[in-house]
């Protein structure tokens, strides 16, 4: 997944892709409710039947719509769809932020990566240690937010390629779409990627030396301090969002305008 892909100019269809999908990640178009037809449709985004059409085709292929003969286009229930998909995860991590959601890719980490380090540390070739430590390297230089989560993002691909594992690497462009979610989430200033730093370290040194069993506890202790921080996020933001609703509903609440 692009990291700055929704910094892009989209193009027409794209726009409506991105409309489309958003509204059904996000629960504002409900499972089985059928879409308006295409006219109206076009007519709604400003664009051709063509570009809705050619819209429709990909969320079908993305298991969010079910054309039918007759009965017209539904919205597929949320089980149908792939959640590794980049652009669900991303229309997921646009909206409102929920526990379920983070505790999905703790436990999708949890079971890969650690592995992926174990088998990166016992295959992993002198090309691909080297390209391990140069996205550990790019990680701890960079001076730019987002080419600290492009590298850190290659650090994570590279041990999973290092793995030589081909069912694990196929399971590659869903991961990075969960991988490139979790960095963003916790990662919003240098200093934020800065303090990880001795824990991807500690990862690619095991691997560097051919430890398995310290690879894969090392990646265990990097999984492990992602999820306590991102639990600590998500309560944090939700205790923060009731503070809010109740200073709202207080009679005493007064606005100044």
């Amino acid at each position: 997944m692009s990291a700055d892909r929704r910094k892009l100019p989209l193009s027409l269809h794209e726009h409506v892709i991105d409309e489309l999908g958003g509204r059904i990640v996000r629960g504002e178009l409900k499972a089985d409710e059928v879409l308006p037809v295409e006219d109206a449709l076009a007519e709604a985004f400003g664009v051709s039947r063509t570009v809705v059409r050619e819209a429709i085709k990909v969320l079908v292929h993305k298991h969010l719509l079910e054309v039918r003969t007759r009965t017209g286009t539904r919205v597929l229930p949320s089980v149908a769809w792939n959640h590794l998909d980049p652009d669900i995860l991303r229309w997921r991590f646009a909206s409102t932020l929920d526990a379920k959601f983070v505790s999905d890719v703790i436990e999708l980490r949890r079971v890969v990566e650690p592995a992926a380090a174990e088998l990166a540390a016992a295959r992993a070739t002198p090309g691909a240690v080297r390209a391990i430590e140069a996205a550990l390297h790019d990680m701890a230089t960079t001076t730019d937010l987002n080419a600290h989560h492009a590298a850190d993002l290659r650090f994570h691909l590279c041990i999973l390629e290092a793995a030589g594992n081909d069912l694990l690497l196929g399971l590659r462009y869903g991961i990075e779409g969960a991988l490139s979610f979790a960095i963003r989430l916790l990662t919003r200033s240098k200093e934020e990627g800065e303090s990880s730093h001795a824990l991807h370290k500690a990862v690619a040194d095991a691997i560097t030396r051919k430890d398995p069993v310290a690879a894969r506890a090392a990646m265990n202790r990097l999984v492990d301090r992602w999820a306590v921080d991102s639990l600590r996020m998500i309560a944090r933001n939700k205790k923060g969002a009731s503070n809010r609703e109740t200073r709202r509903q207080s009679p005493n609440n007064t606005s100044v305008t």
